[in-house]
């Protein structure tokens, strides 16, 4: 049996996910009736899924394509340290979009949108002169080729489906 990356997760909540990860409009009830289950169980799941922060339902769009003219990623070297200090104070500035900490010659990733070269120019003079940054390397982005955010919930064998809920007749309906 493979066990799910995850953990806290039941097959009823990865199928959820699942669903409103395809189509995040997708009604209720319609879940519902694929997984066998009642539709308050599925708003029930959804809410706490929501509340707990396992997920967020938003539209996700290509800020080119929607016009903003200046897109740039920064990767960061940053001292261990300051690394807690420093991603929080970059996740406070409105053109931050996304900051992550990672492993490697950089440690964090910062994704910034602005209105112009100057502008850009301004965020990065202020916001990587801070204390902690070791060294940073900016590249602006002129077009995005791929850009997925709807991760899939998958088990630990890369190639096996995630399980699929197990369905129990309801005994107040008659077959």
């Amino acid at each position: 049996m493979t066990a799910s990356l995850y953990q806290h997760l039941d097959a009823t909540d990865r199928a959820i996910v699942d669903a409103l990860r395809r189509d995040g409009r997708r009604p209720y009830r319609e879940i519902a009736r694929e997984l066998g289950v009642s539709e308050s169980k599925v708003r029930k799941r959804v809410h706490r899924l929501l509340d707990d922060g396992w997920m967020r339902i938003l539209a996700i769009s290509d800020p080119l394509a929607l016009g903003v003219p200046v897109l740039a990623t920064t990767y960061a070297k940053v001292a261990p340290a300051a690394l807690e200090a420093v991603t929080d104070r970059l996740a406070r500035y409105d053109a931050v979009r996304y900051v992550g900490i990672g492993v490697g010659s950089h440690n964090v990733v910062v994704e910034s949108l602005h209105a112009s070269n100057g502008e850009l120019h301004a965020f990065l003079q202020e916001a990587l002169g801070m204390e902690g940054i070791i060294s940073n390397e900016t590249m602006q982005v002129v077009k995005i080729k791929k850009s997925v955010w709807d991760w899939e919930i998958r088990t630990d064998d890369a190639t096996a489906p995630a399980p699929a809920p197990i369905r129990t007749p309801d005994p107040r309906r008659s077959p």
